[in-house]
């Protein structure tokens, strides 16, 4: 069939043929077409900088467009939206810790994608754009920084090599990158292999941990040949370690390293020219135009005068400017000289605009202080403006309190509904400071009411106050975030009760036929009923008992029962009923209380009764009652760490009733643990336990040897129970928003 199919393809006309073709191809170029101008971000990747700085790299399949970055504080947060590009990743989330960055979200949506980075804290960052490559650098966190030093401090490198795997370096190569960048390339048999980079004296310096190196590599590499930063690597065992220097021929660079598999590469890359400047001007604060002063004994206004001509800016001196200096001075930068001649007489200069004002350091200060308290006076006089701010996520009374502390004396007004004001002290109202005014938000003028009603602060003061004011609540007045505590209270009971006994009793026969002795049978209860058999066999009831010591009823459940007619003479018959009931029982009584609460903020789940007390009277008082709580109590206190673990105070209390008695047993478990999102953990351990034994039986008979058992009851009981909470907190995460 395939065989006709080709012939009859090939025996159609050509241009019918060649139709077909044309067509196939322009659909192939069509989707050729739409792949290829489709922007799509095929890799992320990141690497560590000098300076603890942390390098995200996205690689697109075309040229990257300048994407749109907005960053937040709180939470502290990167995003960057680029328009009309899709994600080709492979996964949304990318773990990094390292510096600042702890992790990075990629969401595509809309027809755009956004990546989102989650910073420890908020630090300052850099975007460049290389070709189809997107760069941000991420400068480092200084709690980070922090904590780095102190561990270098604490943690000697001998001590960390034992608890690592030995390693080794397998290859060393040096290559130069298409823009001038060198690259050291460092093959390792182990991709965890532990490394320390670190810069010292212009050199950067690579330790490897408990790692060996073959001799044939551990040499000396000279590189200057590559026209790269670089100059030479050496490369030497220390210890149990090795050492890898890197030398360069000056410190116009910038190196970063990454680690992919087995591979570790260091780049070294040279600054552009604006980067050398900038790194220039940090060294040499000093950048005017080079001049030079060849003089003996000059005046000091001279001086100034030929400074102002050759920069051509306006320069006063104050009248206490005098005295004469000698200098020389060859091709060094007027601002140099400047600072120079000023400080060599005791002077000092403030600029503004092109103007330098050049006078003695006190009598600048002295001048400052003047203007400083001429702006207090003006303050006093400027006129006062009442802002409404609207609390979002806090307590109104929370701001007030922060703004009017450090200076807490003083009367206020405060507003209990929005229309009613009264005179309040500072605890419960708002307050018109008096002393310590250059420690408070609120000015010495200034006042602060609150409206409960609306969680509304009304607040007036002068302009510049509450500018600072506004921006101290859009700082602080923001989302907490929350946790979902999640508990489980089990309570695990094993029950076991047995009672044994005996009904034995003799009643007079209604009848008895053909001379029958023996006859068996059962009430199936525990009433005072026993068995008698009539001449036909047939089983009556026997309404009196001598013993009764059967066993009862437990929790609805009869007890089994066997009855015998042991012997009957003349009227009477003897009777013997046998009851049992053995109970085994094993629950839980499961509940799960959830309850949501924001960080460092108290959760409490309750569960239980309240009893009733009445203590007794005397001749002059009355007997009172009250209500005490018996509960299963649960206090949380969860406090959400930096790297979204959760820290949890737990108070557990359980109290039990006494019988017969108005005491209470009380059992408390205090403690603090720590758990990542959305683990749980479990606290156990209290049983308790409830046992017994009590015998019912008839004096005398009982005591009887071979016999004393019919004449006895036994009842024997164990209760145990064992309390189980499983608590788990769940951090409620903020969504994502793509608009």
């Amino acid at each position: 069939m395939n065989t006709k199919q080709k012939k009859y393809f090939w025996n159609l006309p050509d241009q019918l043929k060649l139709s077909w073709l044309a067509a196939a191809l322009v659909l192939l170029l069509q989707a050729h077409s739409i792949s290829a101008s489709e922007k799509a971000i095929e890799s992320l990747q990141f690497s560590s900088l000098a300076g603890n700085r942390v390098q995200l790299q996205l690689q697109m399949n075309t040229a990257v467009s300048e994407p749109k970055i907005f960053q937040t504080d709180n939470p502290a947060r990167i995003a960057l939206d680029f328009v009309g590009v899709v994600s080709h990743l492979a996964k949304k989330s990318f773990p990094i810790n390292q510096g600042a960055a702890k992790t990075v979200y990629v969401v595509e949506a809309g027809g755009r994608t956004r990546v989102v980075v989650n910073l420890l804290e908020a630090v300052d960052y850099e975007t460049k754009i290389v070709d189809n490559k997107l760069l941000l650098v991420l400068n480092a966190a200084k709690s980070v920084a922090a904590s780095n030093n102190v561990v270098k401090k604490q943690l000697k490198q001998s001590s960390v090599s034992k608890l690592i795997p030995q390693q080794l370096i397998k290859g060393v190569d040096f290559r130069r990158g298409p823009q001038g960048e060198g690259r050291l390339m460092l093959s390792l048999s182990n991709p965890n292999t532990v490394v320390d980079v670190k810069e010292r004296g212009g050199k950067v310096i690579l330790n490897f941990l408990n790692t060996k190196i073959p001799d044939a590599l551990a040499k000396s590499y000279d590189v200057t040949d590559f026209a790269t930063p670089v100059q030479r690597v050496d490369a030497s065992p220390r210890g149990n370690g090795v050492n890898v220097t890197v030398s360069t021929i000056d410190a116009n660079y910038d190196y970063s390293s990454f680690q992919s598999e087995g591979l570790l590469t260091v780049e070294f890359t040279p600054l552009s020219v604006e980067e050398k400047a900038a790194k220039l001007k940090e060294k040499f604060p000093y950048s005017g135009d080079k001049l030079s002063l060849n003089f003996q004994d000059i005046e000091v206004r001279s001086v100034l005068q030929i400074l102002a001509d050759f920069t051509e800016l306006n320069i006063i001196a104050s009248d206490s400017v005098g005295g004469s200096v000698t200098l020389r001075l060859n091709d060094v930068p007027w601002d140099q000289a400047l600072a120079l001649v000023l400080k060599s007489k005791g002077l000092a200069k403030r600029e503004s605009g092109n103007v330098i004002f050049v006078a003695p350091a006190t009598e600048i200060t002295k001048m400052e202080e003047e203007e400083l308290a001429a702006k207090k006076v003006v303050q006093k006089l400027e006129p006062l403006v009442t802002e409404y701010i609207q609390i979002n996520y806090a307590k109104a009374e929370d701001f007030r309190n922060m703004l009017l502390s450090r200076g807490q004396t003083g009367q206020g007004g405060r507003s209990g509904m929005g229309s009613v004001a009264q005179s309040a002290p500072l605890s419960s109202g708002g307050v018109r400071g008096i002393d310590q005014d250059e420690l408070r938000l609120v000015s010495r003028r200034g006042t602060v009411i609150v409206d409960p009603r609306t969680n509304t602060l009304i607040v007036r003061d002068t302009a510049k106050q509450l500018e600072e004011i506004r921006k101290l609540i859009n700082l602080l007045d923001i989302p907490v975030r929350q946790v979902l505590i999640e508990s489980r209270i089990v309570i695990a009971d094993k029950n076991f009760a047995q009672e044994l006994g005996v009904k034995f009793g003799v009643a007079k026969m209604a009848s008895i036929g053909s001379g029958k002795t023996f006859a068996i049978g059962g009430s199936g209860t525990a009433s005072n009923s026993n068995a008698q058999a009539d001449d036909e066999g047939n089983i009556g009831t026997i309404n009196d008992t001598l013993v009764d010591l059967g066993a009862q009823a437990i929790a609805s459940h009869p007890a089994g029962a066997l009855g015998m007619t042991l012997a009957r003479a003349a009227d009477y018959v003897l009777n013997l009923e046998l009851s049992a009931l053995e109970n085994e029982n094993r629950g839980e009584i499961l509940s799960n209380p959830r309850i949501m609460t924001t960080d460092r903020v108290k959760a409490v789940i309750k569960q239980g009764i309240q009893k009733q007390i009445t203590t007794p009277g005397s001749a002059n008082n009355p007997p009172t009652q009250a209500f005490v709580d018996v509960v299963l109590e649960l206090e949380v206190t969860p406090q959400i760490t930096p790297n979204g673990e959760v820290i949890m105070d737990l108070l557990i209390k359980k109290d039990n009733e006494i019988p017969n008695s108005v005491d209470f047993a009380n059992r408390e478990i205090t403690t603090t643990v720590q758990v990542k999102d959305g683990e749980t953990i479990v606290v156990g351990g209290v049983y308790e336990e409830d046992s017994g034994k009590n015998v019912f039986r008839v004096p005398f008979f009982s005591d009887l040897p071979g016999v004393g058992f019919l004449f006895r009851k036994n009842i024997e009981s164990d209760v145990k129970r064992e309390l189980l909470m499983f608590i788990t907190p769940k951090i409620i995460k903020s969504t994502l928003s793509v608009d």
